[in-house]
C-alpha cells in the first residue's frame, strides 16, 4: 500500500483506518521450512442514502419514468424539416405496392393520445430510491512466509459478499420480457435479470481474472500474492501485486501502473486511505534498486487489467442502463498485453526528486458504438413499423417476415424494453453523460454508412430534424436500446516530480512543511470522444499537481495534526477520464425533478436554444483540502476531506473513528456532494456524475 509522507506513519502507529492495515498476529507458526505468521479483518460496511433520489444511469432513476412526453414522426420526405401528417405514410405504401397497414391489438405499452404519427409516451419502469447505496460483509485474511536470507512470501486474500435487494430495489430486466422480447444482445448475467453486483464478465462469458473469481453477489480475490526477495540493496516481487507511485489524495497523476476497481463503492471511501481498496493488482514482476545512498530505481512489467466499472443498475453504476456494453478485454486478446514502468527517485537533503516512464494499455479504454448483432425486426405494433419492416423487405433485401431486423443487427441498436423513448430523453441524457447528442448521431450515420441513409437517415441536420428522425424510430420500435465497446490502447506517460522541505521556525506553520509537484504528459492519448465515434482524433494530455502538507501541533494534549492542501490542473481529462471538451452541454428539455424533461411540449415545438457539444470548460481543475486529527492514546480519530471542482462542484467527507478495544474499529463517514455550489449549469463538473451519492457511511471492524 502506497504511503503519503507523514500520514502513513500516523497511520501506523494505531489509528489503522484504512482496511488494509491489520493488527499483528500474537504469534509465528513453523510451515513449509519458514516462519508463517498472519492477521485478519472482518467488517460489516453499509451507506445509507440520503438523497432521496436513485443513480439516474440506473432504470429506477431515469428522470423520464412516469413523465408523459409528446413524439411527433419525421417526415423523410422533407428531410425530416417537418413532421408526418395522418396521410404522410400514403407515397411510401403506394411505392411499396398499395397496401394498407392494419395494426392488431393493443397499444403499445406506455403509448396513449396516438394518432399514428404523433403520440404521447409515458415511460412504464417505476421510480423508486433506495434505502441503501452500499452494504456487504468483508473478509480479509494476510499470511506472510518468512524463510529468512531474503526470501519471504507475502499474501492477501479477500472475500466480500453483498446480499442485494436489501434496501436497494433492484430492477430485473426479466419483469419486462414480455415487451419486445425481451432483451438479447450483452453478457446474460448483467444484461438478462437482476443486478450483477459483484461479477466481472467479458463477452465470451468468461471470468478473466487469474487471482479473482466472482459473481452477482461476491468476489474471492488475492490483492497480494508475490514471491519476495531481498538481498543487499535490491528488492524483487513475482507474483500479483499492485504498484504505487505519486503522492495525492484522488489524483493519479504518477499513479499509472494499476488500474481501479470501481465495482464495490465507486471510489466513495474514506479520501484518506488514497484508492487503497479500489487499486487493482496483477500479475508481474517488480524490481527496486537502491542505486546509491541518495538515488532509488524502481521497474515493473504486468499483465494488462483494466479498470472494472460498476455494472449496470448497480448503486454506482456509470454508463447509462439503455446501452449494453461489451467489454473486449479477453476477445480482443488485451489479457495477454502487458504493461511495463520505469520510475527513478532522488533525496538529497531537504530537496527530491522523481521521473517516470510508463509503456500501458490506457485501463479505463475507449468507448465507441458497435453493432448490435441482434436480429430483431421491429414490433408490428403501430403504422409506422409495419411501413418500415415492409420498405426493408421490399427495398434493402430482408427476408419476407424479417422486417428491419438484418439492417438493426448492423447498427448499434437493439428493439428491447425499458430502452430510450423519445428526442427528448436523447437530448437529455447525452449532456448529463458529458456527451455530445448532435455529433452522436451525425457519427452513427457516418460510421455506420451506407445503412442508415438506406433507411431515410440523415445526417448535419439541426435539432429539430436530428428529434423528428429519432422520434420515428423510437414510435416504430416501441423503444431502443445502444451497443457500445470498450477496447484499449496503448500509450506512453512521462511523469516529472520535485519535493522540498520547508525550515522555519520550530512549531510554526512553515516549519517542515513538504510541497511536492507533480506532472505527467501523455501523448495521442485515443479516449473516448464526446461523440463517441468510431476512429477520433487523439490527444495530448497533460497533467500538473501540488500538494503541501505537514504535522502541526496545536495542543500538548492531543497529537500533532495531519493537514495537507491539493492542487490538480488537467489538460484533456477530467477525474473521471472523460474528455473535457464534452463539459458544459445544455441539456435541451425541461422539468420532472430539477431535470428538465418536458411533460407538455414537444421537442420539435420548444423553442430554447441547444448548444452543440460542450461550452466553455476548456480545463479540469481541482482543489483539495484534508486534516486529520487523532487524540492521545489514538482511541479517537477526526479527519475530514473536500473535493472542489472549481466549476461549481463539491465533495466534503467528514469522519470520525472510534477505537473501544485494540482489535475492534468503529467508522463513521458522511460524502456530500454538490454539483451546483456555484454557476447554474451542472454539466460543467465531474461531481454532477454522482450528485445522488450523498450518503452516511458506517464500517464495523474487527481485527486479528
Amino acid at each position: 500500500m502506497k504511503t503519503l509522507n507523514g500520514l502513513g506513519a500516523a497511520i501506523a502507529a494505531g489509528c489503522m483506518s484504512c482496511s488494509t492495515a491489520f493488527a499483528q498476529s500474537e504469534g509465528n507458526f513453523d510451515f513449509m521450512g519458514g516462519s508463517l505468521s498472519f492477521n485478519g479483518l472482518v467488517r460489516l460496511e453499509a451507506a445509507i442514502n440520503t438523497s432521496d433520489q436513485a443513480n439516474r444511469f440506473n432504470q429506477y432513476g431515469d428522470p423520464a419514468n412516469g413523465v408523459a412526453i409528446r413524439r411527433a414522426a419525421g417526415n423523410p420526405a422533407t428531410q425530416y424539416r417537418t413532421t408526418l401528417v395522418p396521410t404522410g405514410l400514403n407515397p411510401l405504401t403506394d411505392l411499396l405496392g398499395g397496401f394498407t397497414p392494419v395494426v392488431l391489438g393493443d397499444s403499445p405499452r406506455g403509448v396513449s393520445n396516438s394518432s399514428v404519427v404523433a403520440d404521447t409516451f409515458t415511460r412504464y419502469v417505476p421510480a423508486k430510491d433506495p434505502d441503501l447505496n452500499y452494504h456487504l460483509l468483508r473478509v480479509e485474511v494476510s499470511p506472510t512466509l518468512d524463510w529468512g536470507s531474503g526470501w519471504s512470501f507475502q499474501s492477501r486474500f479477500r472475500a466480500v459478499y453483498d446480499p442485494g435487494k436489501l434496501g436497494y430495489n433492484d430492477f430485473s430486466y426479466g419483469n419486462y420480457d414480455d415487451v419486445n422480447g425481451g432483451i438479447e444482445g450483452g453478457e446474460p448475467s448483467q444484461y438478462h435479470g437482476r443486478p450483477n453486483f459483484l461479477g466481472y464478465r467479458t463477452d465470451d462469458e468468461r471470468n478473466p481474472l487469474l487471482f479473482e473469481r466472482s459473481g452477482k453477489n461476491y468476489m474471492i480475490d488475492a490483492p497480494a500474492f508475490f514471491l519476495q526477495w531481498t538481498n543487499g540493496n535490491v528488492t524483487a516481487r513475482l507474483g500479483n501485486q499492485s504498484v504505487a507511485w505519486g503522492q495525492l489524495l484522488f489524483f493519479r497523476i504518477m499513479d499509472q501502473a494499476n488500474g481501479l476497481d470501481l465495482r464495490r463503492h465507486l471510489f466513495l471511501d474514506r479520501a484518506l486511505e488514497e484508492y487503497a481498496d479500489e487499486r487493482q493488482s496483477a500479475p508481474g514482476l517488480r524490481v527496486t534498486w537502491q542505486a546509491t545512498d541518495r538515488i532509488t530505481a524502481d521497474f515493473f512489467a504486468q499483465q494488462f487489467i483494466p479498470t472494472i466499472v460498476p455494472n449496470t443498475n448497480t448503486p454506482y453504476n456509470v454508463v447509462d442502463t439503455h446501452f449494453t456494453l461489451h467489454d473486449n478485454y479477453t476477445d480482443g486478446g488485451y489479457n495477454e498485453k502487458f504493461n511495463f514502468g520505469v520510475r527513478f527517485k532522488g533525496e538529497y537533503g531537504n530537496m527530491s526528486w522523481q521521473a517516470m516512464y510508463t509503456n500501458k494499455l490506457d485501463q479505463l479504454g475507449r468507448i465507441r458504438f458497435r453493432p448490435s448483432g441482434v436480429n430483431k425486426k421491429l414490433p408490428e405494433s403501430n403504422e409506422l413499423s409495419l411501413v418500415l419492416n415492409r420498405y426493408c423487405e421490399a427495398v434493402l433485401g430482408s427476408a419476407l417476415g424479417q422486417g428491419c431486423g438484418p439492417q438493426l443487427a448492423q447498427l448499434p441498436f437493439e428493439v428491447a424494453p425499458a430502452g430510450l423513448h423519445s428526442a427528448e430523453e436523447w437530448f437529455w441524457g447525452a449532456p448529463n453523460q458529458k456527451l455530445d447528442p448532435v455529433g452522436i448521431f451525425n457519427g452513427i450515420i457516418e460510421d455506420f454508412a451506407p445503412l442508415p441513409e438506406l433507411l431515410t437517415l440523415t445526417r448535419d441536420g439541426d435539432v429539430n430534424q436530428i428529434s423528428n428522425q429519432l422520434n420515428l424510430l423510437f414510435m416504430a420500435s416501441e423503444g431502443l436500446r445502444g451497443h457500445i465497446e470498450r477496447d484499449y490502447f496503448r500509450e506512453d506517460v512521462f511523469g516529472l516530480g520535485a519535493g522540498y522541505v520547508m525550515e522555519g521556525e520550530p512549531g510554526s506553520i512553515l516549519d517542515q512543511l513538504i510541497i511536492n509537484v507533480e506532472a505527467a504528459y501523455t501523448p495521442d492519448r485515443l479516449l473516448t470522444s464526446p461523440d463517441v465515434r468510431r476512429n477520433p482524433p487523439d490527444v495530448d494530455d497533460l497533467q500538473v499537481g501540488m500538494v503541501a502538507e505537514k504535522y502541526q501541533r496545536f495542543s500538548d494534549s492531543f497529537p500533532a495534526t495531519y493537514l495537507v492542501f491539493q492542487y490538480l490542473w488537467s489538460k484533456e481529462t477530467d477525474l473521471a477520464g472523460l474528455r473535457i471538451d464534452g463539459y458544459g452541454g445544455e441539456q435541451y428539455s425541461t422539468q420532472n425533478q430539477g431535470i428538465r424533461l418536458d411533460k407538455d411540449v414537444p421537442l420539435s415545438d420548444n423553442p430554447r436554444s441547444f448548444r452543440n457539444g460542450g461550452g466553455g470548460v476548456n480545463h479540469a481543475n481541482y482543489v483539495v483540502f484534508a486534516f486529520l486529527q487523532p487524540t492521545d492514546a489514538y482511541i479517537w480519530e477526526y479527519s475530514a476531506a473536500a473535493l472542489i471542482d472549481v466549476q461549481g462542484g463539491i465533495l466534503v467527507q467528514p469522519a470520525i473513528q472510534w477505537k473501544p478495544q485494540g482489535n475492534i474499529t468503529v467508522n463513521l463517514f458522511y460524502n456530500y456532494i454538490n454539483d451546483s455550489v456555484w454557476g447554474n449549469n451542472a454539466n460543467r463538473n465531474t461531481l454532477s456524475l454522482i450528485d445522488y451519492a450523498n450518503e452516511l457511511c458506517i464500517r464495523l471492524g474487527y481485527q486479528f
